[in-house]
């Protein structure tokens, strides 16, 4: 399971604060639900794609001793199950969806990917907005029109990390999951 912090809005700025600051600590279980403390398990290494660079990123992994399951602190700029960053991730999908030319270095079939994926996502998009926003939005009817509606009200939102991590401590998934 994930579990999302913010930390920094950058991989590299994330980089340094992890083996600087002091580490984040989780003080209950969200398999079983136990009130112990997880204990650290270890450190793993993620990519991340920001943009042109790709980061190898440190992620915590904490363990819990009465169920035995994992749970690794993410940071908010990454988005559970994609390499991508959330930040890269929702621009890409602004300009496919506004029809404008993108100078990114992924293949097509990645795209085309990222782009499907997300247009099979956009119901669960439309309940969250609709729970914790405006129960009365009203959408259009054309998937192109009703993703670049919910782009807009995810740009509305703040920083991506931010729309990110409210929407992951809600559904408990990133919002591009199946």
């Amino acid at each position: 399971m994930v579990h999302l912090e913010h930390f920094s809005d950058h991989p590299l700025d994330y980089i340094t604060e992890f083996y600087t600051a002091k580490k984040v600590r989780i003080d209950s279980c969200p398999h079983c639900y136990s009130r112990r403390r997880l204990h650290l398990h270890g450190v793993y290494h993620r990519h991340v794609i920001w943009y042109e660079d790709v980061f190898s990123i440190p992620v915590q992994r904490h363990y819990c001793i009465h169920c035995g399951k994992t749970v690794s602190i993410l940071p908010s700029f990454c988005h559970p199950g994609f390499q991508l960053a959330l930040p890269f991730l929702l621009k890409l999908l602004w300009a496919f969806f506004n029809r404008i030319p993108s100078g990114c270095a992924l293949a097509h079939q990645h795209r085309h990917f990222i782009t499907r994926r997300f247009l099979f996502c956009l119901n669960r998009l439309i309940e969250y907005f609709r729970i914790c926003h405006d129960p009365l939005i009203v959408f259009p009817d054309f998937g192109h029109e009703k993703a670049i509606k919910l782009l807009e009200m995810v740009h509305s939102v703040g920083k991506p990390h931010i729309f990110g991590k409210r929407y992951h401590d809600h559904f408990k998934k990133g919002f591009m999951a199946l």
